[in-house]
């Protein structure tokens, strides 16, 4: 449960050069994709560290397990996607929707070489410029300065929404409740709300 003190003990002893693959599968120095979705997913579920299902599993199969583990339904396409919807790339990446712009590009919180952080993706006519590559990098610079001058690359490739890469989890309320109305707000709300 919660963060990991060594987290952000070793996030201080890296810079801008910073390579994850100096340090694959070590727990204590960060999270890759799947541990990150995991990782929120149990501190949003469970109450209390060691207990209930574990959530980390293979980037790529998670929207289907969730489903299956009756959480929610799973669908091959990420259209009407909404904010807290898990999609998972086949080509082993997982990530969480934050929002969906007017241009169709998605706001996302995932973990990426260097680690954890805030990204668009590209529009509907597969523009890497979009909406929310632009609220991605005003997030990160606003409430993550540190991190976004080191690393300030908010955008993601166009296989983040290629229809044959992806499939979406979208949770159930019985296993979720949308307490804040994040599906009916718009972005600038409901970057208001979880940056507030």
């Amino acid at each position: 449960m919660g963060l990991s003190k060594k987290w952000k003990s070793f996030y201080d002893t890296q810079d801008s050069s910073y390579n994850y693959e100096n340090y694959m599968y070590e727990i204590h120095k960060g999270l890759d994709c799947s541990g990150y979705v995991g990782w929120t997913i149990y501190n949003t579920l469970e109450t209390k560290s060691n207990h209930g299902n574990g959530y980390v599993l293979k980037a790529e199969e998670m929207t289907k397990t969730y489903a299956n583990m009756k959480l929610g339904s799973y669908k091959d396409s990420i259209q009407n996607a909404k904010p807290g919807d898990i999609v998972s790339m086949a080509n082993a990446h997982v990530y969480i929707v934050l929002a969906v712009c007017e241009d169709g590009s998605l706001l996302i919180a995932h973990s990426s070489p260097p680690g954890v952080k805030i990204s668009g993706t590209y529009d509907q006519n597969g523009n890497s410029n979009s909406q929310a590559v632009g609220y991605a990098q005003k997030i990160m610079e606003t409430y993550y300065p540190d991190w976004y001058s080191r690393y300030p690359n908010c955008t993601v490739d166009s296989s983040f929404t290629e229809p044959s890469n992806v499939s979406l989890f979208h949770w159930n309320s019985k296993a979720l409740k949308d307490t804040d109305q994040l599906h009916s707000m718009s972005i600038d709300q409901i970057i208001q709300t979880l940056f507030k």
